[in-house]
């Protein structure tokens, strides 16, 4: 640019002046025969700021989580709390766009290939929603709006889709995908969840099943969630990293899966519930339509506590009265499962109470408890611990379930 001809160059002016003073007036020419200094650097440092973006007719779309602008495909998380990830939606439409008004929702879908497609996951919902009362979609208009997502109480993960529509509603003109994945609590926090709600003074092996059913045994973390630090085995073994939803052991952060249908720390499974539908209470089809209890920990530890538990408890009370009815007393037993001696003690479980004047001995250390507590433990993992009593009160025992499996040693070997 320099090297060109401007509009003065070469030009002559004619011009008229004189110095101060008493000094003659003179007139004479000037040419100009440059446009100035030529400038030739050795280098040029071209690092600044863009220049702005001209958006007047266009729309943009930028999602935040935590108040940090997030790309597309980026993981978010389910708090340990838990609490559902903060969540802010920026559209912007310029004022010579031609969409004038746009429709945008959040859609989380969870798709998880289970032990039988009766149990397999396949998760939809959307932010808003219609179907609780709410608006189908959020409205733009030209300007700037944003919107902090409303997961309305409810817990959802997997893959996470903003859909921007066009105002009739009849096309979706752009999407933005990303994750949303859980953080494990530590197993600290979970037993003093447990404490404070009540459910060890009354339930004392309760957080021992759910350390052996979760798999959280000599770790830090109580496992809601898949986390394992290394997955594979031999050349294969690598670290383990964050993937797409699915079956998929690489994938920490999705609900803790376990056979037919369990899920998270309490390993919540309605595998009975979902092949005996016409049966099931309307109560129970409503947490298996909301699946809470799988990205909260403090609801799959409720479900367990107030119905999956309670179920159990009552069909060992009716199995032990039946067992009962013949007999006014037991005979004195003992029988060592791990570091735990069962006895025909009397049980702090509130429930097997009423069958203490039956159980001879007493307990003297937190070590020994009634052999009716191993009934409900080996009951909720399948099949009954007692399983006769004679006329003159002598116990038979079944340790192990149908899987040669013995649950209540393995209860009985954990320390935490």
């Amino acid at each position: 640019m320099q090297d060109n001809f401007v509009l003065l160059k070469k030009s002559i002016l004619p011009r008229t002046g004189k110095m101060p003073g008493n000094a003659p007036t003179e007139s004479g020419k000037i040419e100009f025969v440059d446009s100035g200094q030529i400038n030739a650097p050795e280098e040029l440092n071209v690092t600044g700021k863009p220049l702005p973006e001209i958006l007047d007719d266009k729309y943009l779309l930028s999602v935040y989580y935590n108040d940090t602008k997030i790309e597309s495909e980026s993981f978010v998380f389910i708090s340990s709390v838990p609490e559902m990830p903060k969540i802010r939606i920026e559209i912007y439409i310029g004022k010579e766009c031609k969409y004038k008004s746009l429709r945008f929702r959040l859609k989380t879908e969870f798709k998880f290939k289970a032990s039988a497609s009766l149990y397999d996951r396949n998760d939809v919902d959307y932010f808003p929603s219609k179907y609780d009362g709410g608006n189908a979609f959020m409205i733009v208009n030209v300007g700037k709006t944003n919107w902090n997502v409303d997961f309305r109480g409810l817990y959802r993960g997997g893959t996470a889709v903003m859909e921007v529509w066009n105002e009739e509603k009849t096309s979706i003109l752009s999407t933005f995908k990303f994750y949303i994945r859980g953080k494990n609590p530590t197993k600290e926090i979970v037993k003093k969840y447990m404490q404070d709600k009540g459910y060890l003074t009354k339930y004392w092996f309760v957080y021992k099943m759910a350390l052996s059913e979760s798999g959280s045994e000599g770790i830090s973390l109580m496992k809601q969630f898949w986390d394992p630090e290394f997955v594979g085995k031999g050349k294969n073994r690598k670290e383990a990293i964050y993937g797409p939803s699915g079956r998929n052991y690489e994938s920490k952060g999705i609900p803790n899966y376990g056979y037919p249908d369990g899920w998270g720390i309490c390993q919540i499974d309605f595998k009975y519930e979902k092949n005996n539908l016409n049966t099931t209470t309307a109560e129970v089809k409503e947490i298996i339509k909301n699946p809470n209890y799988i990205w909260n920990w403090k609801e799959n530890i409720a479900v367990k506590m107030n119905l999956k538990l309670p179920e159990k408890i009552t069909a060992a009370v009716n199995h032990i009265r039946r067992l009962l009815k013949n007999t006014k007393q037991l005979k004195s037993y003992s029988i060592e499962e791990g570091n735990l001696t069962y006895k025909t003690c009397p049980s702090s479980v509130p429930e097997l109470q009423q069958f203490s004047g039956f159980l001879p001995d007493t307990s003297t250390n937190q070590n020994e408890k009634s052999i009716l507590d191993a009934e409900i433990i080996k009951l909720y993992n399948g099949g009954h611990y007692i399983v006769g009593i004679s006329k003159d009160g002598t116990l038979s025992i079944e340790r192990k379930n149908s899987l040669n499996f013995n649950y209540n040693e393995r209860i009985g070997k954990i320390n935490e």
